[in-house]
């Protein structure tokens, strides 16, 4: 039975990390190290494209209809721009509430995807690179974003977007590894599960 410590101690992470272990994603001397989620913040970042392009188009349909320059045609510009970013963020949150990131004693995991879930995943000794970098933006919130390479063949690459307290998070991964790599029989071959998760129905 796997056990589970969460970042923050939330319900909804405790219930994350067992969703994984129900799904089967986990053998049976794997424990869940972490498992958190991307700041709330995440939700305007993945949306901030759209909202760039969107809020201009608002702030001046308002100041048209001000003027009375477009008449009714200056509201319906509104409307439609207030719509867009409002459909925008909603489906952020959505990207938001699917994303998962875990870290176990044999590897870690992104679990994310609205209409399809995928998840990379990535033996602990098989991780070339572990990086932390933070935008701006992401500096004046607090946040960072870790970059995970593993040393394949054909190296693939995720990203632990917008983490809160970001150095301790890149610390427990270090340290997962160097207590991974404390044990003589740890083989990064061991036994994973599929790198793709059902897609939802419904």
């Amino acid at each position: 039975m796997a056990k589970a410590l969460t970042q923050t101690g939330t319900v909804g992470l405790a219930q994350s990390a067992e969703r994984v272990a129900k799904l089967g994603l986990l053998n049976g001397s794997e424990i869940i190290i972490l498992a958190t989620k991307p700041s709330l913040w995440y939700v305007l970042f993945v949306s901030s494209r759209w909202v760039i392009i969107l809020l201009p188009f608002s702030v001046a349909a308002w100041l048209f209809g001000q003027m009375r320059w477009l008449g009714g045609e200056a509201q319906l510009l509104l409307g439609i721009a207030l719509a867009g970013i409002i459909i925008r963020l909603a489906f952020g949150l959505l990207q938001w509430q699917s994303r998962v990131y875990i870290l176990t004693n044999l590897r870690v995991l992104r679990i994310r995807g609205v209409l399809r879930v995928e998840m990379f995943q990535c033996h602990l000794l098989r991780l070339k690179d572990v990086s932390l970098t933070a935008c701006a933006a992401e500096k004046l919130l607090g946040l960072g974003t870790i970059g995970l390479v593993s040393d394949s063949s054909t190296p693939t690459a995720a990203h632990w977007f917008n983490i809160r307290h970001p150095v301790q998070v890149r610390q427990q991964i270090l340290e997962a590894i160097s207590a991974l790599k404390g044990h003589s029989n740890s083989r990064p071959s061991a036994d994973l599960p599929p790198l793709v998760l059902p897609a939802k129905r419904g």
